[in-house]
């Protein structure tokens, strides 16, 4: 179903790559570590990959197949990395009063 030809196949590429951003999120919300953004992405598409196997009965073989899946992958890997660096790399704020709780 997955191909540039046809409006469904479109769509469902659209689709994935939707996924990749909001996923790329996730990895910000539970993951928060740049370094480890790559291992989770690999370890989500994986599975999914397991799922494909499993749930048709034969290997995926298709070009577009893996095509689309290795873009998605990179997409969620630089995006989540880029955005938990961004917060890895927040200043640490430092004030300067001191404390007084008597």
């Amino acid at each position: 179903i997955l191909g540039f030809s046809t409006p469904p196949g479109r769509l469902s590429m659209m689709a994935f790559i939707l996924n990749a951003l909001t996923c790329a999120l996730a990895l910000l919300y539970f993951i928060r570590r740049g370094k480890q953004c790559l291992d989770f992405t690999v370890t989500v598409h994986f599975f999914h990959l397991l799922g494909c196997w499993i749930y048709n009965s034969r290997f995926p073989s298709s070009l577009t197949w893996w095509l689309v899946h290795v873009v998605c992958t990179a997409l969620m890997a630089a995006i989540g990395e880029y955005l938990c660096m961004r917060i890895e790399l927040r200043e640490i704020p430092l004030s300067s009063a001191p404390k007084s709780n008597v």
